[in-house]
């Protein structure tokens, strides 16, 4: 029931196209469903009314994703759900991060991630570093994706919500569905599922490979996928064996300054950058009817990760000083750590400055020759490269009940997990020559450096274990009035054990300790509770109140101290506690279905408050390319939330709007070097401050800025509107248009919101399809109809540390991809076809 109801509401534009198109007479109807059944948990399997659970949780079916011909789960996602959009940090569509409600998941290590995301019952964030790689989830063998905003039950990392993923089998989808694609700048795609079902048993297989030659240099993305299921289902037990395997190989050029894409969009700024990931995971499931009122759903699973890390950037590695003792010798430039002239030539200081071979421990040659020989041709860089191999594994065992409660109905989940994680992490660097085409040549010269925010080798494992306990309960009051209870309590232990044979020093010469040794462990019980009220038949009203958090992960403790900062991605100095994030929400809404001028209109309207305390953030460092984390005080998102969806017979239409304010809630200093608000910026010996913003600056301190009680967050937009239709020109040719627009949002770096704001942006999309044949379908269409150009990510950076290229402006985007046409076929033999929501007769 709730699998058609989801289906028939189509409400992006593309997937309602997909959906009107399907081959089904106009006399076949489908009526509203009296009740829409949602699981309340990761794992699922409890079926609850949706009308009963007070907060906005939002669907999408696979058609609708799969509709809309988006590059990726995250566009699909964010075409069609209010308060979704989509942040392009690397310049690579499979690699972009989504924010729901002003809350992450990224696959960039470093970013706070402040989702929960599970497929099939599974936590896929990864051990490390919470990422969530959103390339591994098989695309095609998506059923649903259910958006939840305030359930702690999902556990750690659900700060902002969770998104819990649901795949096919056998049972929900028969026959060969076959699926091919070219576009714009190389895009490439093909896919193929089958299933069938065979008395109890059922069987399912999707594959699926995409290229993307990418519109911008050197990114180009490799992307394979394997989903199989096999199932068994008798009338009280259905028990699923799944796998899941990904191999990805992604250009990720990342921002480039404003200057260089004025001159060129495709242009990048220092290379390479690739990230080369695979993933391999099998999990057990199953649903037993232990009772007519208890059931037992249950789930374990085993997943290997591996990723290899490429990232060449410029440094401040230069000649040593002619008249220092380290002459003819590599040095990290002293004015970046205070020492300044002959101070750098001071034996102590040099010793630290110098760069050293790390198997020998010497001092490296310049094998750069002179600085005056660096430009125009090439100056030096710095490739850092990691490698990250993670084993995880773990299970959830849950109870429901539903036996009625002093002659009223009641809905009752009480379940455990655990998840285990290991992960060994090491990363070093590499000299290179970055030539004028601004991609790393390598030279094989490893390197690392003493002085404390230098450059070090890193040989880390880390072990995660994660406990939640939960429990929630949903009673009917009256025929009308739900009262919904419940909590989760999380239990996180880290282990970090330091298998490197470096150690950073301290300002005397003297070595850190511990170093990256460490043994942490946070824990939180976090409650909720919520009513529904069924103001009419089709208007019902919600109100809750919950609480979440998430712990450090082994990626930020293991990069928090000031003193020491690291380059992220590659290596880790230091190890200082951290807080663990907790996040107060708050939620008022209204949802509504019913008939409308000949259709059916579905609404939902809320409002929401989310007030997170000691959250954890990304702070650039003074010393270029390098950064640490921090709890950063008190942050909060809040914010409405609009959305409303029409279908008829040949018409489909919806729109959604969203506003999220996110602010700090307490004053903070913040290292921004590069921000031309900072302290610092622009100095030169006539003390002239032209080049600065004159405003509020934290302190004497270079690269600081003051962050006030009440300024926004970066990188987030306040304002989006999305709308799009789709019109059944005759009974096999469907056409639809969507369109997002943004506002501007402050750059990554400009926390105290001071210089202008990355601008917004309208993106307008059109698509069609044909339907040939009951088999065979044709489609196409036009993403960026209007060929705008815009950015969804902005930050800062040194403007000298290249320094034939002769910039002058610190700003540095992501441009977003231009106009681009697609053209597919799809071909169903025996797949149910979609339906088609009709009025009623």
């Amino acid at each position: 029931m709730r699998l058609k109801f989801v289906r028939a509401m189509a409400f992006g534009a593309s997937g309602l196209a997909l959906a009107m198109a399907a081959p089904v007479a106009a006399q076949d109807t489908i009526a509203l469903p009296e009740i829409d059944v949602i699981g309340t948990t990761p794992l699922g399997g409890d079926g609850l009314d949706r009308d009963k659970v007070p907060g906005n949780v939002q669907s999408i079916s696979s058609d609708q994703l799969r509709g809309a011909n988006s590059l990726t789960v995250q566009d699909g996602i964010s075409r069609v759900s209010p308060s979704v959009n989509l942040s392009d940090v690397t310049g690579n569509p499979f690699n972009k991060e989504l924010f729901f409600r002003g809350f992450q998941a990224s696959q960039q290590n470093g970013a706070p991630q402040g989702l929960a995301v599970y497929q099939n019952g599974v936590r896929v964030n990864e051990a490390f570093g919470d990422t969530v790689n959103f390339e591994f989830i098989p695309s095609v063998a998506i059923d649903s994706v259910d958006i939840w905003t305030n359930n702690p039950v999902f556990g750690l990392n659900a700060l902002g919500g969770a998104l819990s993923f649901q795949t096919k089998s056998g049972f929900t989808f028969q026959g060969v569905e076959l699926e091919a694609q070219i576009g714009s700048f190389g895009e490439r795609r093909g896919s193929a599922q089958w299933g069938a079902q065979y008395g109890n048993w059922a069987g399912y297989i999707a594959l699926e490979g995409g290229r993307d030659g990418g519109w911008r240099d050197y990114s180009d993305s490799n992307v394979k996928r394997v989903f199989g299921d096999i199932g068994y289902r008798t009338d009280r037990a259905e028990i699923h064996l799944n796998f899941t395997y990904a191999d990805s190989s992604l250009g990720v050029v990342g921002p480039t300054p404003f200057e260089l894409l004025e001159q060129r969009r495709r242009n990048v700024y220092t290379g390479d950058q690739i990230n080369d990931n695979t993933m391999g995971m099998l999990n057990l499931q199953g649903k037993f009817e232990v009772t007519d009122a208890w059931s037992l759903q249950a789930n374990a699973y085993y997943r290997r990760y591996k990723s290899k890390r490429v990232d060449g950037n410029d440094t401040d590695i230069r000649p040593c000083p002619e008249d220092g003792p380290y002459a003819g010798k590599l040095c990290l430039e002293g004015d970046d750590y205070g020492f300044d002239g002959d101070e750098a030539n001071e034996p102590e200081n040099a010793d630290r400055l110098v760069v050293r071979d790390p198997v020998t421990g010497r001092p490296i040659d310049n094998i750069f020759g002179d600085e005056d020989d660096f430009g125009p041709g090439s100056t030096p860089g710095s490739i850092e490269r990691s490698r990250i191999s993670t084993h995880s594994a773990g299970g959830t065992l849950q109870a429901t009940n539903q036996s009625e409660l002093f002659g009223h109905k009641n809905h009752f989940v009480i379940g455990a997990a655990y998840d285990f994680g290991k992960t060994d992490f090491r990363g070093w660097s590499e000299l290179c020559i970055i030539p004028q085409n601004l991609q790393c040549i390598e030279t094989g010269q490893f390197y690392y450096t003493t002085i404390p925010g230098g450059i070090l080798p890193v040989d880390l494992t880390a072990k995660n274990h994660y406990i939640g306990l939960y429990a929630i309960n949903t009673f009917d009051v009256t025929d009308k009035l739900s009262a919904t209870v419940g909590g989760r309590w999380n239990h996180a232990k880290l282990i970090l054990n330091d298998k490197s044979r470096f150690s950073p020093l301290d300002e005397d010469g003297e070595v850190f300790g511990p170093n990256l040794d460490g043994n942490h462990t946070f824990h939180r019980f976090n409650p909720m509770g919520g009513l529904t009220y069924k103001i009419t038949p089709a208007i019902t009203g919600f109100a809750s109140y919950s609480e979440s958090n998430r712990a450090p992960t082994a990626l930020e403790l293991g990069c928090s101290n000031p003193a020491i900062p690291c380059p992220l991605e590659s290596t880790l100095v230091s190890d200082p506690p951290l807080d663990q994030v907790i996040t107060r929400t708050g939620e008022v809404g209204f949802r509504g279905r019913q008939d409308f001028a000949g259709g059916a209109l579905n609404w939902s309207a809320s409002l929401y408050r989310s007030n997170n305390k000691d959250d954890i953030l990304n702070v650039p460092s003074e010393i270029t390319g390098r950064g640490y984390f921090l709890n950063a005080g008190r942050t909060r998102r809040q914010g409405i939330e609009v959305s409303a969806q029409f279908m008829a017979e040949r018409w489909a239409l919806y729109a959604n709007y969203s506003y999220v304010d996110a602010t700090f809630r307490k004053a903070i200093n913040l290292a921004s070097p590069n921000n031309p608000a900072s302290a610092g910026y622009g100095e030169d010996d006539d003390d002239d401050d032209d080049d600065r913003v004159a405003a509020r600056i934290a302190d004497p301190e270079d690269g600081e800025i003051q962050v006030r009680k009440g300024d926004r967050l970066t990188g987030i937009p306040d304002h989006q509107l999305k709308f799009g239709g789709a019109f059944r020109v005759t009974p096999k040719w469907t056409v639809g248009a969507d369109a997002v627009i943004m506002s501007g949002q402050y750059y990554l770096g400009d926390e105290s919101n001071q210089n202008k704001k990355l601008p917004g942006y309208a993106v307008f999309n059109v698509n069609t399809s044909y339907q040939v044949t009951e088999q065979l379908r044709l489609f196409g269409g036009v993403r960026n109809l209007f060929d705008k150009k815009y950015s969804t990510y902005g930050t800062f950076f040194e403007t000298d540390d290249i320094g034939f290229l002769g910039l002058e402006d610190p700003r540095s985007q992501t441009p977003a991809r231009p106009l681009s046409i697609y053209a597919g076929v799809n071909m169903k033999f025996g797949a149910e076809a979609a339906p088609v929501l009709v009025t009623k007769n």
